[in-house]
Order: structure tokens, then C-alpha cells, then sequence
């Protein structure tokens, strides 16, 4: 059980941490480097000294090691060209960059090895979560913290999550994905987009997506031992289509969780597709009772831990899935798949409050306003003609919401996203948006075909009756004008209800 306190995490700080003792440790000038003895930890000396925490690879060149890659880049000797040079790499990783004064934070396009961080008497510390700060220094709360945790946006949504940037703690911040951290500074600074986004032939987009993934699934495959996530959705589907020519040495799983039963679409068509394809495929049950010794660990391991929901199921985990491999897993895929705007028709003109309405429950809490207030004024000025949903969604749902269930689930697995990559969604997001509608993207479609057409054998996410029903429903309101109607009515309540609210104040 000790080897699952912090499990994957790293601490960054100027004092030794005791506690931390059998972790693999770099001393880097007044700075200590722990790392969990299970998460890969790579130096490289060159006209910079860089320091890898997790693992990097790189699509265009899939035989390269996670420390020629690091070797490659710190013989660069222009910090201004580093954002270039990750910008093809993907990995779940933390890169902290020595130069000669400073240090300098990056991290994978996703945020996924999250990082946290805080200044106390000129002392720069910076963690996976703040509970491991809270190693060697003591952390307050902020004010908001008992709000946050009785709000009605907590208690009705169990996959709760807070804005990328942003922490319950005083003075401690969250590094948002595409942002680099200067530590002399302690001030984080976006470095992407960094130039126009281009609209490109769609038969040119769906070939250069299809090659990319497939490149990326091979470098993970010569540097990891994979066991891939089937699932009845588009995420797993399209990554499932990238492993015709690896799919006999490699394996695949189901989660069996959330009392789902043998009639569950994603017990379902897993188990048919496999059998159709000969895959090497198992089901995992995780519908086992947490022990009150993993449920304490659990929760100390992150200030946010989803104990409830994703700690049960990493417990089912831990007595199922096989700890010498990497889990597969389609997060992310949805930030090219417009998420939050489902039709592909993405509204010209975008407030604060349009964003805020997105995750229901954000616009009671106050310090979330004020986040995504801070969040929209800067971006709307440099988003070189971005999606702003899309970036949106990117940053906040995936650098938040999903980077948290994975740093939870370090606790039983290492996990490897193939969307983790800014080259692959600036090459989604090159495409017209009605070829990549969430619920049936023809740009999916048209890849799996190119690549593996029998994978489409069986539905993807077939509708349940009661979905139907739904979408009958929404499609006679949408042409009839009421859905329209309700919308605005649904944005004046909640109009209304800050107005009431602000007069208390």
C-alpha cells in the first residue's frame, strides 16, 4: 500500500522531503527532483540541462526513445524555439527546461501530467496536486473552498472539476495546457496558437489525420506495453482503426463499471467486435466494494479525489487491470469532435457568460466566474482565428476535468491518449466542422475506412430507444422554433437568479 501514496507524482522544491524517501531524486542547483519510482524520469545534458517526468514520443520519427528525444532537445539553444519543436510530440509528460538563470516548465498538450505551483519567501515549490506541496510546506484554503465543495453544482454533478489555472488553495495555481511556466517569474505564459489556422481539402485532411494516428499508435508501441480501451463510442473506434498492423501483438479491455449489465452497449459491441476481429480482448470487473485502506489513500493522494465514483472503479481496477501495462485511452479525441457545439455550426460571437452556461452549476461559484472571465479576455485578443469552443473545451474540460481522473487513476494505471497532440488537432480543426460533428463525424468515418474498414462491422454508439425518443423530441422543437424559446427562457433564470443574487451581496 506505501507504493500507492502520490503513486506517478513528482515534487519540485528548494528543501529535502523525507517522506519521500526510495523515490528516485535529482539534485538541481538549490532545487530537489523526487519522482515516483513508477513514473519514467529522464535527464539529459546538452546546451541545456532537461529534466523528463513521464514519457514523450514522437509520430514523425516512432522509433525514437523517450531520451533521444530528450537528447535531441537540449542541444536546442533558443527557449523561443521549443514551443516548435513540442508542438509534433505527444506523451503524457512534464518537461522542466535549466537555463542558465531560470527554470522553465512545459507540459504535454493536454496538461495531463498536471502541475501545480506556489511562491513562499521567494521559494518556488510546484507538485502533480497541492497535497504534495503540503509535504514540505503548509497550505491555506481559499475562502471559497466550503462554498465550492456544498455547492449545488458539486453535489448534482459527480464528475465535478474546477477551471484550468485555478486551485482551492491560497496562492497556489495550476499550470493551464498551452502555457509554459517561468519559475523566476512564477507566472505562466501561453505559447499556442502561435500562428493562423488554415482551412485544408478535406480528402488531404482525412489522409494526413489518418497517417498521423497511425504513426502515433506505432511510437507508443515501440516504447510502451499497451493494452488498449474498447468501448462502443467513436474515441476507442477510431484508435482501434489505427492498429490493423499491430492489433495481433497487443491487448484490449473493457471496464465493467457503474452497474453495467451484459445488455450495455459498451459490454456489447466490444465483445462482438473482437470476436469479429480476433482481438486479444478481456473484460475487467470493477464492480468490487473499496476497502477502507485503499478509499484512505485514495483520497490523500488529491485534494479533488472523486472517491464516490472514480475511486471505486480504480479500486475494481487495482484487482484487475495489469500493472505492467500502459492503459489506451480515446480522451481527448472529443476536443476535435466540437463538443460544445455538437452541430458543427460554432457561434460567431462568444461571451464570458456563453462559456460559463457550458458546465451546468459554474456561473453560482464565484471564483469560477472570475477564472473564466480572465480565461475569455485573453484569449479572444490572440486566438488566431481558433475555435474558441474548441480551445475552450481543450483547456478547461481535457487540462481539467480529464487531466484530474487521470492523476486520480495513476493510482492503477499509466495512461496514453494518441489525440494528446497539437499537430493532430491543429489538423481536426483545419477541417470543416460539419465533417467532424460529435455524433457521427464523417471525418471518423472516413479515416476508419482508409485504415481498417471492417471495424465498422458494428454500430458506433447505437442509439438506446430513450435517446431516440430525446433527439425525436429536440429535432420537432429545433424545426418548430421551441427550442429556441427554451433556451432563452432557460438563460433568463439563470439571469435572473445572479440578479437576486447580487442584491443579497
Amino acid at each position: 500500500m506505501n507504493n500507492l501514496k502520490f503513486r506517478r507524482q513528482f515534487l519540485f522544491a528548494p528543501v529535502e522531503c523525507g517522506q519521500l524517501e526510495g523515490w528516485q531524486i535529482e539534485k538541481v542547483d538549490d532545487y530537489f527532483i523526487y519522482v515516483h519510482p513508477d513514473c519514467q524520469f529522464e535527464k539529459s545534458s546538452g546546451f541545456y540541462d532537461l529534466y523528463l517526468i513521464g514519457y514523450i514520443l514522437n509520430p514523425h520519427a516512432p522509433g525514437e526513445t523517450s531520451k533521444q528525444i530528450l537528447d535531441n532537445l537540449s542541444r536546442m539553444k533558443d527557449m523561443n524555439d521549443f514551443p516548435e519543436k513540442l508542438y509534433s510530440l505527444t506523451g503524457r509528460f512534464v518537461l522542466i527546461i535549466k537555463t542558465e538563470d531560470d527554470f522553465i516548465f512545459f507540459n504535454d498538450a493536454c496538461g495531463f501530467r498536471t502541475v501545480c505551483y506556489t511562491k513562499e519567501n521567494n521559494n518556488f515549490y510546484a507538485a502533480s496536486q497541492p497535497l504534495l506541496i503540503n509535504e514540505v510546506i503548509p497550505l491555506k484554503k481559499i475562502k471559497a473552498y466550503e462554498e465550492y465543495f456544498n455547492s449545488e453544482y458539486v453535489a448534482n454533478d459527480m464528475e465535478y472539476y474546477l477551471p484550468s489555472g485555478v486551485t482551492l488553495y491560497e496562492n497556489v495555481y495550476h499550470l493551464v495546457p498551452n502555457h509554459y511556466l517561468e519559475v523566476s517569474a512564477s507566472e505562466q505564459k501561453r505559447y499556442y496558437p502561435f500562428r493562423e489556422l488554415k482551412r485544408r481539402d478535406y480528402a488531404e485532411g482525412v489522409i494526413a489525420f489518418s497517417a498521423l494516428l497511425k504513426n502515433t499508435i506505432l511510437a507508443a508501441h515501440n516504447n510502451l506495453d499497451l493494452s488498449f480501451g474498447l468501448t462502443a463510442g467513436w474515441d476507442t473506434r477510431i484508435i482501434l482503426s489505427g492498429c490493423k498492423d499491430i492489433a495481433s501483438d497487443v491487448s484490449f479491455y473493457t471496464l465493467i463499471y457503474r452497474n453495467m449489465d451484459d445488455k450495455h452497449m459498451d459490454i456489447k459491441i466490444p465483445r462482438s467486435l473482437s470476436r469479429l476481429l480476433h482481438l486479444n480482448h478481456k473484460f475487467l470487473d470493477c464492480e468490487k466494494d473499496i476497502t477502507p485502506e485503499f478509499a484512505e489513500i485514495y483520497k490523500a493522494n488529491s485534494d479533488m479525489a472523486h472517491i464516490n465514483d472514480w475511486g471505486k472503479i480504480a479500486y475494481g481496477m487495482s484487482k484487475t487491470f495489469p500493472q505492467e501495462k500502459v492503459a489506451v485511452k480515446g480522451s481527448c479525441s472529443e476536443v476535435g469532435r466540437c463538443s460544445w457545439y455538437p452541430d458543427g455550426k460554432h457561434k460567431v460571437r462568444l461571451t464570458d457568460e456563453d462559456l460559463l452556461l457550458l458546465e451546468n452549476g459554474w456561473e453560482d461559484i464565484a471564483f469560477i466566474r472570475e477564472a473564466i472571465r480572465k480565461w475569455y479576455e485573453l484569449i479572444k485578443k490572440n486566438s488566431f482565428n481558433y475555435p474558441l469552443l474548441d480551445l475552450y473545451y481543450w483547456e478547461h474540460a481535457m487540462g481539467s476535468w480529464q487531466a484530474q481522473s487521470q492523476l486520480e487513476w495513476d493510482i492503477v494505471q499509466e495512461v496514453f491518449s494518441p489525440f494528446n497532440s497539437r499537430e493532430m488537432f491543429d489538423i481536426m480543426f483545419s477541417i470543416d466542422p460539419l465533417k467532424r460533428k460529435y455524433e457521427n463525424p464523417a471525418l471518423y468515418v472516413d479515416a476508419a475506412k482508409y485504415l481498417w474498414p471492417e471495424i465498422l462491422s458494428e454500430p458506433v454508439n447505437p442509439y438506446t430507444f430513450k435517446r431516440r425518443v430525446r433527439l425525436f423530441v429536440r429535432g420537432v422543437m429545433s424545426s418548430t422554433g421551441l427550442l429556441n424559446i427554451y433556451q432563452v427562457a432557460k438563460k433568463r433564470k439563470i439571469m435572473n437568479k445572479k440578479r437576486h443574487r447580487n442584491k443579497r451581496l
